[in-house]
């Protein structure tokens, strides 16, 4: 099966079961077993990450169907926009920074942040260290740290990896002083 997992979302057309070779009759659509990622697994348990020389909060919600029956979503209450594009925070080159995020909703948010790779340092109260990303799934109602190093100047973005949560307003700009 390709697509979404949710029975009523590949009624709607988001997912096909497949058949494969040498295989006859209707292709059958079983459920996977239930499975949990853990990114910690990969890190280094007892380990603490460096203290950061600046932690940023970020909090993100959704405003149901509020932007023309579109759900919108926020960090810190605001809905980025691509007129006035406001910046989240100022950088300063070679300073590591912490980001606390909190996900006060119930969809699962892909976080990218541009530019720099990340260390997990927390994911919902387990601390970590050692643990490297580019993308990480930040899990609803769930917090999490990450931490970076501002070593490439420049505008920096931040965003959900869902194109329709970027779309209608999940993505913060980070500027270098």
């Amino acid at each position: 099966m390709t697509g979404d997992l949710a029975d009523e979302d590949r009624r709607r057309g988001m997912g096909v079961v497949v058949e494969y070779a040498g295989r006859s009759g209707k292709p059958v659509w079983s459920a996977p077993k239930p499975f949990r990622w853990d990114s910690t697994r990969f890190g280094r348990q007892n380990t603490k990450a460096p203290e950061p020389d600046a932690t940023i909060d970020m909090v993100f919600a959704k405003d149901n169907a509020a932007d023309h029956g579109f759900n919108r979503w926020t960090i810190n209450g605001r809905a980025f926009s691509t007129e006035a594009p406001q910046i989240l925070a100022t950088l300063h080159q070679g300073r590591r920074y912490r980001l606390h995020m909190q996900n006060a909703g119930d969809d699962i948010h892909p976080g990218h942040l541009h530019r720099p790779i990340f260390e997990l340092v927390e994911i919902a109260g387990r601390p970590t260290a050692r643990v490297m990303k580019g993308v990480a799934m930040l899990g609803g109602c769930q917090r999490m740290a990450i931490d970076f190093v501002a070593d490439d100047p420049g505008r920096t973005l931040f965003h959900c990896h869902q194109q329709l949560h970027m779309d209608y307003g999940f993505m913060a700009l980070f500027d270098y002083a």
